[in-house]
């Protein structure tokens, strides 16, 4: 079958029969376009072969194009393919398909100026400044995920062994140590805001004036909040104090399997993103001690 032809009629078989959207098979058609323009000798669904799909991710990687684009575009190109054997026009046109790595993006961290900034950002003679500035210290200080924050108990708090027990994914607790410093905001806040608070929960730690535990959403505009005040130029989130937190960690010598452990990861593989972040830094330091003179 002519090859324009059969890939009309594929169209068709998602307009009609999968009732995608137009917009899709838009999509679907410039995958096509290119391909077309890859293999111009290909004429007739009998000039397909096994070779096609990744010599077509060949010529994808060459032109820098995205990971996420090439798998869209070969995942149409298969698609067709398969489509092509369903519906007999064509057999044994398929082979093993290798398929482009996910690009693993860098999380986005402060640097340790940064971070002071932040903190410092907040006027602790006010209630709802005092906790919120004790919620930073926290959350940068052992790597919280904001869930893991929002659900922190009072007894969870050790004062006097610097550490704290979270309540991970999966409803695994582990212990995690706290810098004084944090521990310092949060006894202020215990003492000074916290026991004013008339409310039926006795024991969630960082609450709001009626007494409610603070939804993920509140934490999220209240760090953006403050990094306004303070004219940072990164978009921050909660997560971000976690990426700080690791990166800072990697890049003063801890080791990856104790900072894995800290961050409640399942695996390492999760936990070594935070390495390039770090070794870079570490290496930006060798630089300037080295080229000093």
């Amino acid at each position: 079958m002519e090859i324009n032809q059969a890939f009309q009629k594929y169209l068709n078989f998602l307009l009609i029969e999968k009732n995608l959207l137009p917009q899709t098979i838009e999509n679907y058609k410039e995958d096509f376009l290119l391909f077309k323009k890859y293999f111009p000798y290909i004429e007739d669904t009998s000039d397909l072969t096994k070779d096609d799909i990744n010599d077509f991710n060949y010529n994808l990687s060459i032109n820098n194009l995205k990971t996420s684009s090439i798998k869209r575009r070969l995942s149409t190109i298969k698609n067709f393919y398969i489509f092509l054997e369903t519906e007999g026009i064509e057999t044994n046109i398929i082979g093993k398909i290798y398929t482009p790595k996910s690009e693993k993006y860098l999380p986005e961290y402060l640097t340790i100026d940064e971070v002071d900034s932040l903190i410092n950002s907040f006027d602790i003679s006010k209630d709802d400044e005092l906790r919120d500035k004790a919620i930073i210290e926290t959350i940068y200080s052992s790597g919280l995920r904001v869930s893991e924050l929002i659900n922190l108990k009072i007894k969870d708090i050790n004062i006097q062994e610097k550490i704290i027990k979270v309540l991970g994914k999966g409803y695994k607790q582990r212990e995690v140590p706290i810098r004084s410093e944090a521990l310092y905001y949060i006894d202020l806040y215990l003492k000074n805001v916290r026991k004013k608070i008339i409310s039926s929960d006795k024991t969630t730690l960082f609450v709001n004036k009626n007494g409610h535990k603070l939804t993920r959403q509140y934490i999220f505009e209240m760090i953006r909040k403050h990094s306004k005040i303070i004219n940072l130029t990164k978009t921050i989130s909660p997560h971000t104090l976690r990426h700080s937190f690791a990166t800072h960690l990697l890049s003063k010598g801890a080791d990856l399997k104790t900072v894995k452990e800290m961050l409640g990861h399942e695996n390492i593989e999760t936990t070594q993103i935070y390495t390039h972040v770090a070794e870079e830094k570490i290496m930006n330091a060798y630089d300037k001690f080295w080229n000093k003179d």
